[in-house]
Formats: structure tokens, C-alpha cells, sequence
């Protein structure tokens, strides 16, 4: 993960968990605690590539996973490790491939974005599973309406003095949903579904705006 991305998330990490307590990053675990994580069925052992202060390892582990949390960011791996439910360590997200142990699942949710070189990536963490092992992750959507409205705005904002949607600056790679089912395949894995969410706009409109994320639920080839 490039530096400016890493450095970005060690200001955030004291206050990272309590994020999800509201707004669209509490729409985000709901949407990832009823419509994700049962189409993963943990159980075993789990690595969390990029897992910040550990939110959805901890999801994983109360539906029964051990699991091994792996983050860029010391400040987050400390504040993970201070709320418990797994094993986490600091570590580049591209040294994932050097990993001794193979996993009976895996996530990586909003990490690729922030990448040089995401394919390479995706191929060591499918690496490391075990055949047919599942993978769940997000990227966020080339067509994204929310997103590509925060870009228009964003300089707008400079402009006037004031700093917004500062993510931007270090997520700056995108898919379609073709690019992000030939990216799985390349790296061996299996696509069972591609789900959009978008944590500001009602779910009803979802059907006629284009989603902020993607989550991917796919299974490592046998």
C-alpha cells in the first residue's frame, strides 16, 4: 500500500471503530453483516488483508473464525488489537504472499484501491487459500454516481477553503464490474456474486444509480 494511503489511516485509527457506529459506515457493516458474511460460512482459519482496527475481523470471529489480521498501520493493528477478536500483526499487503500458512478464507475490503499494483496482490492472497476456499472484497465502482459527484466537488470545496472527501486522494484505482470479474479469474478465483451498496444514497434509488462499492463473494479454483 503506497505511503500516503498508510499515513492517511494512522490519523484515523483512534476513531476508526467508532465510525461504524453511524451513518454510511454503519449502513456498511449492516449491509456486510446480512448479506456477506452468510455467503461465507466461516469457520477456520480467516486472514483480514488490510484489516484497519479490525470491525469485520471481528464479525468474522463472532460467527466463528480465527482470525489473523494483517494492516499497513501500526496505529490500527494497536487499536484492533486493543478490542480483541483475533490475531493481528502489522505488515505490507503485498508481502501477503510471504504468509506461511494457507487459510480457509479471506477478506480484503477496500485495500485494492489503494494499490499500485492490485493484481499482483489478489494473486497472493488467492495463493494463500486453500482450494475452494471463499474470498470476500470491495473495490469501489468506475461508474460509482456518488462518487463521481464527490470528485466534481472536491475542488470546489479547495477552493473555498475547506478540505472534503480526503480519501480521494489515495483511492484512486476503480473497476466495472467486467474489470473486477476478469481481475478474480486472472488471480484463480471463482466469482458467486458481485452485490452493490452504496452508503449514502436509500436503497431504493440503488437500482437507478450505479453503486458506490462492489463486494465480491468468490471461491478459489480447486
Amino acid at each position: 500500500m503506497n505511503g500516503d494511503a498508510v499515513a492517511y489511516h494512522e490519523t484515523l485509527a483512534a476513531g476508526w471503530s467508532g465510525r461504524y457506529a453511524s451513518g454510511g459506515f454503519r449502513r456498511r457493516a449492516e449491509f456486510f453483516r446480512a448479506e456477506v458474511l452468510p455467503r461465507l460460512a466461516p469457520a477456520g482459519d480467516w486472514l483480514d488483508v488490510g484489516c484497519g482496527s479490525g470491525v469485520f475481523s471481528r464479525m468474522l470471529a463472532e460467527a466463528g473464525a480465527r482470525v489473523t489480521g494483517l494492516d499497513g498501520s501500526p496505529a490500527m493493528i494497536e487499536a484492533a488489537r486493543a478490542a480483541g477478536g483475533g490475531r493481528y500483526e502489522v505488515g505490507r499487503v503485498e508481502d501477503v504472499g510471504r504468509l506461511p500458512q494457507s487459510f480457509d478464507g479471506a477478506l480484503c475490503l477496500s485495500v485494492l484501491e489503494y494499490l499500485a499494483e492490485p493484481q499482483p496482490v489478489l494473486a497472493a492472497i488467492s495463493g494463500r487459500l486453500k482450494p475452494g476456499a471463499r474470498l470476500a472484497l470491495s473495490v469501489p465502482n468506475a461508474r460509482s454516481t456518488v462518487r463521481r459527484a464527490q470528485s466534481w466537488l472536491k475542488p470546489l470545496a479547495a477552493a473555498a477553503g475547506r478540505q472534503a472527501f480526503a480519501y480521494l486522494a489515495s483511492s484512486r484505482r476503480l473497476w466495472t464490474k467486467a474489470e473486477l470479474l476478469r481481475m478474480a479469474d486472472a488471480a484463480g478465483l471463482e466469482a458467486e456474486a458481485i452485490l452493490g451498496f452504496d452508503p449514502v444514497a436509500p436503497r431504493a434509488l440503488w437500482p437507478a444509480l450505479s453503486p458506490s462499492l462492489w463486494f465480491l463473494v468468490a471461491r478459489r479454483r480447486d
